[in-house]
Order: C-alpha cells, then structure tokens, then sequence
C-alpha cells in the first residue's frame, strides 16, 4: 500500500512538470494583414508586453516627410518638406488610425532644425538672415511665436536645440565662428520665460561641440565633444550648471550620434563605443551596464520602458521594461526594417518607427533598394 502511494505521488510530480515545461515554450503572436493600414493581433499573450494593434502611415508621406513626434497619445506630428521654400515645410498632423495627414492652419513653416517638444505643445524653430540669427517657440495650438533668442549673424549662430524631458527647459548652444571668444550654454525655463547662459570655459582647446541635453531640473546637463587629434573620437561631459559656468563632473569616450539620455535629474544612459548600454549614477559614481551590442534605443517618457535595435539583428525593434539597473521582457514587436527614428507616445503605449525597408540584405542602402516606412506600434 505504501509503494502504490509513492509511486501514485511520483506520477503526479511527473505531470506537474510536463505542465510546467509546456507552460514554460515560448509565446508566438499571429497578425492579420486588413485591407487598410492596420495590423491586429490575433492572439493573446501572457507576457508584459502585448501588440494591440499597429497601423502602417501613408507611403504617400514616408518617404518625403520627417517625423517630429507626437502631440497626443494618438496624434502624430509631421513636417512635410515644401519643394518650394529651401529647407522649409508644413506641420501637418495624422490622428488614430493615420490614414491621412491634415495641414495644422496658422503655423508658420518649420525647417530641418526645428524640434517638438515631448509634451507636443511646442515646435522650437531657427531663423536666419543676413544680420540675426533667431530661436523662437510655436505655439501647436493656435500658431503663435514667441521670440526667446536673437544673435549677430556674423560672428554667432545657434546649434544643438533640445528640450529636456518633461519640456520644463529648452537648451542651446551658441558659437563664436572666429574662436576666439568662449561658447555659451543657453537654458531656456519655459515657466518663468527667462534665459540663462552659461560660459563653457572648461573645454579643452580645440574641442568641437556636438550636442546638448539638459536634465529636468534645469541644474545639469550632457555635452558631447569631438577631440582633437584623437581620431574623431567622441567625449561625453556632465556638468552642473553653477553661477556663469558649467563644472565638469564626468567625461567619457563613448559612441558616435545623441546616443545618450537622462534617466533622472542624477542618472543618465549612453551607448559605448563598444555597443553596450551604461547607467552612470551621479550621486555615487556606479556605473552599471544595462544591454550589449545596441545600435539605437528610445526610453519612453516615464522612463520604464526602452525601445532599441542591435547590431546582430539590426532590422528588429525590441522593446524591454527597466526594472532597477535590469532590462527585462525583451521582446521582438516589429521586424523589417533599419530605424530612422523611433518616438514613444506621451502615454507610454505607443511607438512611432520610421526606418528604411531594404529589399535585399546583401544590396547596399542605395535608393534603388531602399524604401522608407513608418508604422505606429500599439502595446497594452
């Protein structure tokens, strides 16, 4: 009687595993093609991170416009090149299921330089003549223009405009074109619309600015230089802001583009020269590595969630959740195509991926064999 019931319990636990084990295989999703724009996910998923739907943007405009990002949780913003005007175009709008683009009426043209902001309310805008260089704000609502900087042309000019995470501030550089005189830091605070500059007199002689990224708070910011003699090699530089100038906290060689980015108003993320994805924790100098061998990444506005693609695969978008110093729920949401640009939605659920469709691997990006396209990834 004793051995039926140890081998009736053995018999059990058997079965419990083989439940475990399938339980356990991984979770594919089917999609359905409709007539439309629109893919549907067919089949639910147990995992964090569900496709709902994703809806393919009109080829009419993939190819001629640039994206800006997004105005709303189902609203996105384009600016559609005028062939007309040199490097000036519209700002038109596509809304759920963005099928169509609709000219926003009463804003004035925008040009390649031009930036929204992450809350979707503001398009910052540069402007040149023969005697000013200018930066002003578009209000997306009613099409107004603020004027908050104004430079001679002939010996100043405007770069690396960015906004800061929550849009609270606006950043800039200004350079001097003889190189002589020191460049300046501007931050920009759009509650009390008031400029501050800061004089970047700790750069090394010969450095060539590239970008500017400044943190919630408005106290510190991410520079990125190119050294000379040492073979174009980008450096990465935290400071905080502290009377007329910016004191050097951090510098690190790191890759090449704006691969870098605040987590918090402490702690940011850059992408090595190596691929790999660092957080840098300011207040007690930790550095921690989150992902190897990334190519592009987008953290979404909560800063939870990441979007990114890497070299071994470079043609899949993948789309992780930051939980402490750890990525986790790597999962493949689209596939087919090298990413441009990726923007997430002021609400964390949507992705918006523009990125070049290469008919053969092996052929070169030439424009025989390359197409752009541009899709928006709804999650729940």
């Amino acid at each position: 009687m004793k051995y039926n019931s140890i081998r009736t319990l053995a018999g059990l636990i058997i079965l419990m595993m083989c439940v475990s084990a399938c339980s356990a295989e991984p979770h594919t999703e089917t999609f359905v093609m409709s007539s439309g724009n629109e893919v549907t996910s067919v089949e639910q998923s147990s995992r964090p991170f569900q496709i709902h739907k994703i809806y393919r943007l009109p080829e009419s405009l993939t190819n001629t416009v640039r994206l800006l990002g997004w105005s709303s949780s189902d609203s996105v913003v384009v600016a559609d090149r005028d062939i007309s005007v040199l490097d000036q175009g519209n700002v038109k709008r596509l809304v759920r299921p963005y099928e169509q683009s609709k000219l926003i009426s009463g804003l004035p043209y925008v040009n390649s330089h031009s930036t929204l902001s992450p809350n979707g309310k503001y398009i910052s805008s540069t402007s040149s003549t023969t005697t000013k260089s200018r930066l002003k704000l578009i209000n997306l609502q009613d099409g107004t223009e603020k004027e908050i900087a104004s430079f001679n042309a002939s010996n100043s000019y405007i770069q690396y405009i960015s906004w800061s995470n929550n849009s609270a501030y606006l950043s800039y550089l200004v350079e001097r074109m003889n190189g002589l005189q020191p460049d300046y830091l501007y931050i920009y605070d759009m509650k009390t619309q008031t400029s501050k500059k800061y004089e970047l007199t700790k750069s090394r002689q010969g450095d060539t600015l590239l970008n500017v990224m400044i943190s919630n708070d408005g106290r510190s910011v991410l520079l990125q230089t190119i050294r000379e003699n040492e073979h174009q090699r980008v450096t990465l530089i935290t400071g905080k802001v502290s009377g007329r100038s910016v004191d050097i906290q951090y510098e690190r060689v790191v890759g090449g583009g704006e691969q870098t980015t605040w987590l918090s108003n402490d702690q940011f993320v850059f992408l090595g020269v190596d691929g790999t994805l660092y957080e840098y924790d300011q207040r007690n100098g930790e550095l921690s590595v989150l992902l190897e061998k990334i190519l592009t990444f987008k953290f979404s506005p909560d800063r939870k969630n990441i979007a990114y693609t890497t070299y071994d695969e470079q043609t899949i978008t993948y789309v992780g959740k930051l939980q402490g110093r750890n990525i986790l729920y790597n999962e493949a949401v689209y596939r087919g195509i090298l990413l441009n640009d990726m923007y997430w939605s002021p609400d964390n659920q949507s992705l918006l991926i523009q990125g070049q469709k290469l008919f053969d691997p092996s052929l070169s990006t030439s424009t025989e064999s390359v197409t752009k396209e541009a899709f928006v990834i709804e999650l729940k």
